[in-house]
Formats: structure tokens, C-alpha cells, sequence
């Protein structure tokens, strides 16, 4: 939910905003709520155990490998398109005389490294920081929505077209929020004792109002038309915000560093949890939560995914970066709804047996 404030979810959404835009954040929503309840649902129902030991128990080799493969796929690729965007965002904003392709260098060390954790120790990462980001998340969208620059009329003119049917584009891009839930694949391993998730119904809440936000403050800040003349539009829409505060006189600068470590988590939760899946597909051990486990296949599966992100981030411009994360995004839809319901399926068979 955090990250796409910042990369292609919301330019994507706001180029189709004559499109049926809003209509998607409605159904988006509705339909990322449905699989995000469906797969929490049936993973509690197997407390300390992964989707690859689910899958084990109840489908043919034949059958979980190439979809577990897939899933690793998605989630290599989805992580290595966040840190080829940052940095782009970071070489054109902060260091223009520094190649992307050094940068990538670095930000593959660093997530590499953490991508190798432990399951636990990547949720205490997540958890440290989350509760250091999100108050100035909150913080910053307020300056935002309280800034001098926002025009609430070019809102209202996108607010007409509100009951347009949306395209498939907009309704793949809008789900994209919440697909963090699939994430639990791996790490409901590490919840052995956990046999209900409080406060579940507040992820509908929370990723509409994410997504709303950031659809629509790039549109009252940069216009209605002129906001599609920008490539990164929340950087943007982030230059455009001043405050007074000691030294702080641009919004852009906080913003900058606050994404560089959400970037860094998101990628290293993805990356994780993407070659734990392809390690646990090959691999017979049982998996040890609490320590690094079968770290060979995973430094091998995350350092190849990396020279590949570096060499692809050294030869894509971004408009090409811009098509293939959209084409990413679009086909990824059915893929998460057949994993969801294989793994739906999957626990409903247990209940009967």
C-alpha cells in the first residue's frame, strides 16, 4: 500500500483518470478486500506452516512446483521494478552525475543482504521500519492535502467520472495495493500460535484511503491535464510542497528519504520471500524461522535476479521502464486470483477430510 504512492501505480491509474480511474479504486478495492480475506482465511487454518509445506500436503509435485515458481517470478520482478524506479529517482533528483546502473549496484548489495535473513528477522525489520515511516507517511500527506498549490476544482472535475466502467489496466493496477497479504506465504511460518488476525477488516479502510490519496493529490496539486506531463508524479507533486520547519524548506528532500527506506524494505520482503518459495520447491528440509536457512540457494536465486535487475536497469529508459511495469501489473490480476483460490480450495479439502 505504501509504496505505490511513490512509483508507476499512481501514473498508471492517473493516465486512465478519463477512463473509469475512480470506478477502479471502488472495485479494485472490493476485489483485493475478497482474495486478501480468502487467502488470510485459509492460512490460518495451517498455523506455522508455508504455502510450499501446504501444498505438499494436499497437491501433486507436478502441480504446486510451476505455480510456486511463477508466484517467486512475480515477486523477483516486482521488487526489481521498484529498485530499478528508485533508482532512476534518485540518479535524475539527488545524484544526476551517478550512473542508475551504480546505483542499482549498491541498492542489490544492501537488499541481497537482507533478502537472506531470517524469515523473523525480516519481520523485525519490516516492523522497525514501519513504525518510523508511517507517522511521517501521514504526516507528509497532510502537508499535502493542506498545501497552498492544491486546486480542489480540478478534483471535482475528475469526481464526473466517477461512474465510468474502468478498463482492466486501472481495475489490475487498483488490486495492486493489497497484494502484500501473499507475503504470508512464507512468513506464516513464523506464526505458530496465531489462530485469527485482529483488526483485519481496517486493510479495506486503509487501502482505499491510499489509494484515493494518491490518485487524487497529484491531481489537485499538478491540474487535471498537466499532471500527465510528469513521469515520476509524486515526486512531483512532492517539489511543489513547502513548509517552514528549522532547515527543511522542500517536502521532495523528506520524501526522497523516507521512500529510499520503504523502497529497500518492500524490496528485500519480496526478494525473501521469492527465494525461500524457490528453496523450499527443491529443497526437503524442514525451514527454521529463527535462523538464516538454506542460505546457498538463496544468495544463488537472489544474486542472479540482481545481475539481471542491474543489466535491464542499464538499458531500459524510463518510458520503456513505465510499459513494462504496466504490462507486469496488468498480467499479474489473474495470477493472484488462481493462487488464492488453489490455496482456498486446498484448506476447504481439510476441513472435509
Amino acid at each position: 500500500m505504501v509504496i505505490n504512492s511513490i512509483l508507476y501505480v499512481p501514473r498508471i491509474l492517473i493516465t486512465e483518470r478519463y477512463k473509469g480511474a475512480i470506478m477502479s479504486l471502488i472495485l479494485g478495492t472490493l476485489i483485493g478486500s475478497i482474495l486478501l480475506y480468502l487467502f488470510t482465511a485459509a492460512l490460518m487454518k495451517y498455523p506455522g506452516k508455508g504455502l510450499p509445506e501446504i501444498f505438499k500436503l494436499s497437491l501433486s509435485k507436478y502441480i504446486y512446483v510451476p505455480l510456486l515458481l511463477l508466484y517467486s517470478v512475480l515477486a523477483f520482478i516486482a521488487g526489481g521494478l521498484v529498485l530499478i524506479n528508485f533508482a532512476f529517482i534518485i540518479s535524475r533528483y539527488l545524484n544526476p552525475e551517478t550512473p542508475s546502473y551504480i546505483l542499482l549496484l549498491l541498492f542489490v548489495i544492501v537488499v541481497c543482504f537482507g533478502a537472506m535473513q531470517s524469515s523473523k528477522t525480516v519481520l523485525y525489520t519490516a516492523e522497525i521500519v514501519l513504525l518510523l515511516s508511517l507517522p511521517l507517511l501521514f504526516f507528509l500527506i497532510l502537508k499535502a492535502l493542506t498545501n497552498k498549490h492544491m486546486n480542489v476544482d480540478a478534483i471535482r472535475v475528475i469526481l464526473d467520472y466517477t461512474w465510468m466502467l474502468p478498463s482492466w489496466k486501472s481495475l489490475s493496477v487498483s488490486t495492486y495495493a493489497f497484494v502484500g497479504y501473499l507475503h504470508l506465504s512464507i512468513f506464516n511460518r513464523a506464526f505458530t500460535n496465531v489462530n485469527s488476525i485482529k483488526y483485519r477488516w481496517l486493510m479495506p479502510i486503509f487501502g482505499f484511503g491510499m489509494l484515493l490519496m494518491t490518485f487524487m493529490i497529484p491531481i489537485g496539486t499538478l491540474g487535471t491535464d498537466g499532471v500527465n506531463d510528469y513521469i515520476f508524479t509524486w515526486v512531483s507533486t512532492a517539489e511543489a510542497i513547502q513548509m517552514k520547519y528549522a532547515f527543511i524548506d522542500h517536502v521532495v528532500y523528506m520524501f526522497l528519504l523516507l521512500f529510499l527506506s520503504i523502497t529497500f524494505l518492500y524490496t528485500m520482503v519480496t526478494w525473501h520471500v521469492a527465494s525461500q518459495t524457490i528453496s523450499s520447491c527443491f529443497s526437503r528440509k524442514k525451514p527454521n524461522t529463527s535462523s538464516v536457512n538454506s542460505i546457498l540457494p538463496n544468495a544463488i536465486s537472489c544474486g542472479l535476479v540482481g545481475i539481471t535487475i542491474i543489466t535491464l536497469g542499464s538499458m531500459l529508459g524510463e518510458d520503456d521502464l513505465f510499459r513494462v511495469s504496466s504490462f507486469c501489473l496488468v498480467t499479474r490480476l489473474p495470477i493472484d486470483i488462481l493462487l488464492v483460490l488453489t490455496v482456498f480450495v486446498v484448506s476447504r479439502r481439510r476441513l472435509r477430510l
